[in-house]
Order: structure tokens, then C-alpha cells, then sequence
């Protein structure tokens, strides 16, 4: 029988004159040798192949490290501003101020209007002090001014139109969920002032000092931060915290989709003064109508679907000209690699973001309901 050459090898007198002798399998072999290497190895206690362990990209871990910092500080602030209402009431009954609270209305819109600034403005600015440079930079440009006048303008009405469609859409929900047997409700009953001081008062305390405190609470130190990882992740997520912060389901879901248009505009016209006035005139219209209603209802009844008509065919016609421009700034794709799902998680699962988006559950649940 002859020998297999394949396994033939030499004997060499010195062994270290041996070659390094590889040996070379036959073509069946090889076949068999290249089919074997497509199986994955099995683990036999649990019936699954093994997975080679993929370490993840560096640069992934660290992003996600730093949108986890940024959420758990929006988280904070969001849970200061949540327990607000409890830390003025807290604080008239120490100072003995709770009856004049409630029977002085120039009193109580002017603290009002200063716990809103110390309870929400000062906890943002605090992020924003603790912010390194370049984080103090990517807030700072949100207050330039905006690309285009021509674009200026024309998102102001078109983002005012959509406000109006959010409202549509949060009130059908309303209706939705009443048909079903949940009646969800948006706020109390407060008081309308129709003159005088006390109506300066509720302008500036609903219209003026809400839009620039939370425009720079959310779209400027919340979302700007965000941008790096995505300018629709940034939107979507204010749009969420800036729902959470309504503390109802009604104005949340209100809030949430106008905070994507105030998001969306600010990002188009690269300045966040235009979701400023967008915000004032959709808050400033809604306290000229209840003053208009609680007067003459009458003449409310005639002027608000006319008012309504006129917002929605200036909408369509600033919409044009904002959607065809090229002026118009893109949103961007992320230039960092995390997926959106693990920029989400890494967002939203931080201790302080899920102990506020519970508050807002169980708020809604036993007492909006």
C-alpha cells in the first residue's frame, strides 16, 4: 500500500534543521474543514450558540455617559418645579401670608411671578453655570439671531397655526378618553382678571414671563445640550420634559406636541427668540379670548371662530414660503454613533427623569381624573 504523501515528512539528523512543517489536508478535508468553521460553537447547558463578546465603541459609552449627566440635572430641575406649588404653600403658612394669597389677586400673581423665576428659571441656570465651555457655548447659541428675517417671520405664523392644531389634537383626546368614561381634566377654574392693574398682572405672569423662562429652561439649556446626539432626539425629548412640567394630562399632551413646534422652529430660524414669541402670542391670544369671554361671551362667540380662521390662513401662507426656502436650516443627522433607542434609554431612565415621570402618572391618575 503506498504511503499518504500528505503526511510524509523528513527525518532530519538535527532536529532544529527541521522545517516548520504545516500540514496539508486533502481537498475533502479542506472542504470539511471550511464547512465546520460556519457552525457556531454551542453551548450545550443552555442550547444557544456562544456570542463573541463585542466591546462597545468607546466614543458610544461616553456619549451615553454624558446625555445620563445632562438628564439626571434636567431631571432635578424638573422635580423642583413639580414640588413648587407645595414649597409657596409652605412658605406663605410660615410667613403668615396664605389669607392675603388668597384674597389679594395683585399679590398672588406677583409672587406667583417670582416663584416662577426662583423655582424654575434659577434651577436651569444652575445647569448652565455648571456647564464647561464648550456646554456654555452650544446654550449661548441659541439666543443669536435668527438666519433669515424671511424665515423669521414666516415661522412665526406657521408655528402659531400648529400650536392651534395641538390644541385640536389634545382636546380630541380629551374627548376620547370621555367616551370611554375618563374625564380628563386640564386645569381649575382661576380667576379672569378684565382690568386695570390685575389684568396687566395675569398678561405678563401668563403670557410674557412663562415664554422666555421656559423657552430658556427647555429649548435653550435643555434641548441645546441634546443637539450633538440628534437635533429630532433633541426636539422629541424637551417636548416630553416640557409635557412632564404641565403636571396634567390634558395641557401635557398640549404641551408636548407644542413643544416639538417650539423645538422644531427654534432649530429652523437657529435661534430660540422665535419660539420666544411663538409661545407669548399663543399664551398672550388665550388670555384675550378668556378676557373677551369672561366680559361679553356673546362676543366671544363672534370673534373666535373669525380669529381662528385668520391664524390658520396666515399658517398656510407663511408655511409656503418657510417650507421652500432654502434659508431654512435642516435638521441634522447625529454625528455621534449611539443608536436612537440607547440615547432614549440613557435619557429617560436616570433615577430623577423616572421618579418625575411617575409624579406626572400618579398625578394624573388620582387627581386629574
Amino acid at each position: 500500500m503506498q504511503n499518504n504523501n500528505y503526511y510524509n515528512y523528513y527525518n532530519y539528523q538535527n532536529p532544529q534543521q527541521q522545517p516548520n512543517y504545516q500540514p496539508q489536508y486533502p481537498p475533502y478535508q479542506q472542504q470539511y474543514q471550511q464547512q465546520y468553521q460556519q457552525y457556531p460553537q454551542y453551548n450545550y447547558n443552555t442550547g444557544m450558540p456562544y456570542m463573541p463578546y463585542i466591546p462597545e465603541d468607546p466614543s458610544v459609552t461616553q456619549a451615553k455617559k454624558k446625555i445620563r449627566k445632562h438628564s439626571i440635572a434636567i431631571g432635578i430641575c424638573i422635580l423642583v418645579f413639580l414640588a413648587s406649588p407645595y414649597i409657596l404653600s409652605f412658605m406663605l403658612r410660615i410667613f403668615g401670608l396664605a389669607e392675603i394669597y388668597i384674597t389679594d389677586y395683585i399679590f398672588q400673581r406677583a409672587v406667583e411671578l417670582v416663584y416662577s423665576v426662583t423655582l424654575l428659571f434659577l434651577p436651569f441656570f444652575c445647569v448652565y453655570l455648571f456647564k464647561n465651555k464648550d456646554g456654555k457655548e452650544e446654550i449661548e447659541k441659541a439666543f443669536k439671531k435668527p438666519c433669515s428675517p424671511m424665515i423669521f417671520f414666516t415661522a412665526i405664523g406657521f408655528g402659531l397655526m400648529l400650536c392651534y392644531c395641538g390644541d385640536f389634537i389634545s382636546n380630541w383626546v380629551a374627548v376620547l378618553f370621555q367616551s370611554f368614561g375618563v374625564t380628563l381634566t386640564s386645569t381649575g377654574e382661576i380667576y379672569i382678571p378684565t382690568e386695570g392693574a390685575q389684568l396687566v398682572l395675569f398678561f405678563i405672569s401668563t403670557a410674557i414671563a412663562p415664554a422666555i423662562i421656559e423657552e430658556f429652561a427647555l429649548r435653550a439649556v435643555t434641548m441645546q445640550a441634546l443637539r450633538k446626539y440628534g437635533d429630532k432626539f433633541a426636539i422629541v425629548m424637551t417636548a416630553l420634559v416640557f409635557g412632564l412640567m404641565h403636571r396634567n394630562a390634558v395641557q401635557g399632551i398640549f404641551a408636548f406636541i407644542a413643544g416639538i413646534v417650539f423645538g422644531y422652529i427654534c432649530v429652523a430660524t437657529e435661534s430660540v427668540w422665535t419660539a420666544v414669541i411663538v409661545h407669548s402670542l399663543n399664551n398672550g391670544i388665550y388670555v384675550v379670548f378668556n378676557v373677551i369671554n369672561t366680559k361679553d361671551p356673546a362676543l366671544f362667540e363672534k370673534i373666535y371662530p373669525i380669529v381662528l380662521i385668520l391664524i390658520f390662513i396666515i399658517g398656510i401662507l407663511c408655511a409656503i414660503p418657510f417650507v421652500l426656502s432654502k434659508k431654512r436650516t435642516k435638521l441634522t443627522r447625529p454625528p455621534l454613533k449611539p443608536a436612537t433607542s440607547e440615547k432614549t434609554k440613557a435619557f429617560l431612565l436616570t433615577p430623577t427623569m423616572c421618579l418625575a415621570i411617575i409624579w406626572m402618572l400618579v398625578y394624573t391618575l388620582f387627581i386629574q381624573i
